[in-house]
């Protein structure tokens, strides 16, 4: 069974575009084991929330992330088209950089700076 099987079809509302969706599929690709393989824990990415579950707020840019997941499971990122608009270059550096086998840097949540 190929590995994006496992991934929760799209939401055609969402289409991928809305935070609350990217950070679902964030979550989802996480859990796939292409990631689980590379062994990142959780708190690289997100900050544990208060209830002990370790996908509570998102450390990163989200839709940086799930450009980032997609490229290492290998499969299309909804975010992609949405990252190339507001800064371009910037999902294929980030899925280059996968590629090469790199973890490149990705800005923080709020837009700000790199982590």
């Amino acid at each position: 069974m190929p590995e994006h099987s496992l991934l929760p079809p799209a939401n055609p509302e969402q289409q991928g575009s809305s935070l609350a969706g990217i950070e679902a599929r964030c979550v989802a690709l996480y859990q796939l084991p292409s990631l689980q393989g590379k062994g990142w824990l959780p708190n690289l990415f997100w900050r544990r929330a208060a209830d002990g579950d370790p996908f509570g707020s998102l450390r990163v840019d989200p839709w940086e992330l799930e450009v980032l997941f997609a490229a290492v499971a290998g499969v299309p990122s909804l975010a992609r088209p949405l990252l190339e608009a507001r800064r371009p270059g910037r999902a294929a550096f980030i899925a280059r950089s996968i590629a090469h086998g790199e973890l490149p840097y990705l800005g923080y949540a709020d837009g700000g700076g790199s982590v």
